[in-house]
């Protein structure tokens, strides 16, 4: 007897599909037995600092904004006319191809950028286009870079002022000693250890002074930043997000807006974005923005960002960015020990830079190893955002081969 004549269709269909399932089965992602990836996870945003599994991807693909921000002022309205990066048609070899990166590790978005132009946009654990990315540390870069474009539109700061001279609210507090320069180098006189350990360490405690509610620790920052442990300002380097928040403090004080909105006006509309962004202001201080952390972007609206900052603030041939600050920004450094970073030996204004046998390029590091990656000399870029940072020794590796590979070559 012919055993499959006496089984119904429907059943030997089923069976099919089954066995082809257990030949081929739907590719897991990366950790996400520990991450998840169905968009159920509670979200969370701006604090606690640590968000952790599994409400660190709904914390960082920004999917509670909306819940949390909604109606409150922290967005930024992009270009009137949106204009995306065109797009190369590249075919990665099999030895640097990018994306072994997202097979191996729990990276929820990367692109990569050459010659003004996108080479390779990827995302996974249901993160899309749309998606806002928290960008961690990353934004410190963009302070940093809102005070050269308040500096060159004709607002008065002298690099060697102190701060409490420009910022009078600054008065009485350890940063207030220190210059304008020493506060963009990150060594703006406050005794600080980068720790994540919750909301113990110093980084998270200060996470809770900056966004949590008064009852639950929230500050005004005025006031706390006077009872800061004062360090000696100009004698040691420390990735003090109370230095940078100093800088949002500035541009506030110097041009009359919140850094967001500064931001917003003088950058963000101008290009070509296509979807709104956040930016987060202390819970006690809505008037200002944090200037450390707290922003949120689609990975393509980063990527012309990145674009402009490699092409020398050139956008469609527009200068929207200071070229000579741009330059500044990456060439007056401070040393960096190994200790705080043992792969950027130097820092100079709100970012990392390497310097070595294989020329200059510089980036914007955040917690859990989301990257924005700048080589203005190869005209390259890599943004990548992350749930840890195990990533990093592969991406890396294939940042230093991409970063010099001309296009026609990649």
């Amino acid at each position: 007897m012919n055993v499959m004549h006496s089984v119904p269709a429907m059943s030997v269909a089923f069976a099919l599909v089954s066995a082809l399932a257990l030949v081929n089965p739907v590719a897991a992602e990366p950790k996400e037995q520990i991450y998840g990836k169905d968009q159920t996870s509670p979200f969370e945003a701006g604090w606690p600092i640590r968000s952790n599994p599994p409400n660190r991807l709904a914390a960082y693909d920004g999917r509670g904004l909306q819940a949390l921000y909604g109606k409150k002022d922290v967005w930024m309205q992009p270009s009137s006319k949106s204009k995306p990066l065109p797009r190369a048609e590249v075919k990665f070899g099999f030895l640097n191809d990018p994306a072994d990166l997202l097979k191996k590790h729990p990276i929820m978005g990367i692109v990569l950028g050459k010659e003004g132009k996108i080479v390779f946009e990827r995302y996974q654990f249901g993160t899309s286009s749309t998606s806002l990315f928290d960008g961690q540390s990353i934004p410190k870069v963009f302070t940093a870079l809102s005070l050269g474009i308040a500096i060159d539109q004709g607002h008065a700061v002298d690099l060697n002022a102190k701060m409490s001279s420009l910022v009078p609210p600054l008065q009485g507090s350890p940063i207030g000693e220190a210059t304008v320069r020493q506060t963009l180098n990150m060594q703006c006189g406050h005794e600080f250890k980068w720790v994540d350990d919750g909301t113990e360490g110093s980084a998270g405690k200060y996470a809770q002074v900056r966004f949590a509610a008064a009852d639950k620790g929230g500050r005004d920052l005025y006031s706390y930043f006077k009872e800061l442990p004062p360090n000696t300002p100009g004698r040691t380097f420390a990735y003090d997000p109370h230095c940078s928040d100093a800088i949002s403090m500035l541009v506030t004080a110097r041009t009359g807006m919140p850094l967001r909105r500064f931001f917003e006006e003088s950058v963000w509309k101008k290009l070509g974005t296509s979807s709104k962004a956040a930016w987060l202001s202390p819970s006690q201080n809505p008037a200002l923005t944090t200037g450390a952390s707290g922003f949120y972007a689609t990975l393509p609206d980063y990527a012309l960002l990145a674009n402009a900052m490699v092409n020398k603030g050139l956008v469609d041939g527009l200068a929207v960015l200071p070229a000579g600050w741009l330059d500044k920004m990456q060439a007056d450094t401070v040393s960096v020990s190994s200790d705080e970073n043992a792969n950027f030996p130097k820092y100079g204004y709100q970012m990392w830079v390497r310097d070595d046998k294989e020329g200059n390029w510089h980036a914007g590091l955040g917690n859990n190893g989301q990257r924005f990656y700048l080589d203005p000399i190869n005209k390259s870029f890599m943004v990548i955002f992350a749930l840890d940072f195990d990533h990093i020794k592969d991406s890396d590796k294939f940042w230093r081969w991409f970063r010099k590979t001309p296009l026609d070559k990649l």
